[in-house]
């Protein structure tokens, strides 16, 4: 028998701050993983039809399924997701309505003690609503819960092109505004800045964790 994988699923823009958030907690915990990202797959809305109240499988056809299959085999979850006008972004919202509300029906949780690690990242670093967003649907389907990370990533006002003219967007918050473009100190992340600026002790406590929850689970399947 194969050794199951940990998951990772991004909810954010494809190759970008979230999934390389992900990414570098996977392997940093030294983790066999499969990785999806949400940006790759239609993810439609839940319209509470009850059409899984008998299989927990969700009836629409976007390959929803296909992932939610993978995270019940999977060892646990790195999930991840930016913030958006203070909460999780709509599709990161989509995704765990769905899988949250098809297979919860007759006390069926089989996501139930899986561990799992949350991660937040948001253009100023607070991520505050994603992680509260995450958490109230992650112990909704009885996960467990072992980290919560938040990140700084970009703020889309920096490339619109009008930025450093605007008065309502994101740059307002940095700066008072108006000031010349090139004044701008660019408050964003390359992957260089990411792994810099990355709490690399916090993710090396996690991926302790991590390993000690693998260790026990082995130890648990050899008394069998």
């Amino acid at each position: 028998m194969s050794e199951a994988k940990w998951i990772g699923i991004s909810a954010g823009r494809k190759n970008k701050v979230t999934e390389t958030v992900i990414k570098t907690v996977l392997k940093a915990a030294n983790k066999n993983y499969d990785f999806y990202s949400l940006s790759d797959f239609e993810i439609l809305s839940c319209d509470g039809c009850n059409g899984c109240v008998e299989s927990h499988r969700c009836v629409k056809n976007d390959r929803l399924n296909e992932i939610s299959e993978a995270m019940q085999e999977a060892e646990g979850i790195v999930f991840g997701a930016p913030e958006y006008w203070g909460g999780m972004n709509a599709k990161g919202r989509a995704f765990w309505e769905r899988i949250c509300f098809s297979t919860r029906h007759n006390e069926y949780f089989p996501l139930a003690d899986k561990p799992a690690v949350l991660i937040g990242v948001s253009g100023d670093g607070d991520s505050s609503g994603v992680i509260q967003d995450c958490t109230e649907f992650l112990e909704d389907a009885r996960m467990k819960i072992i980290e919560k990370i938040e990140i700084r990533g970009e703020y889309a006002c920096f490339d619109c092109g009008y930025g450093h003219l605007c008065q309502v967007g994101g740059l307002k918050n940095f700066y008072n505004l108006p000031v010349k473009a090139e004044e701008l100190e660019r408050k964003r992340l390359s992957e260089q800045k990411l792994r810099e600026e990355t709490d690399y002790s916090k993710i090396k406590a996690i991926c302790e964790e991590l390993r000690e929850i693998q260790a026990e689970k082995g130890a648990e399947e050899k008394c069998k």
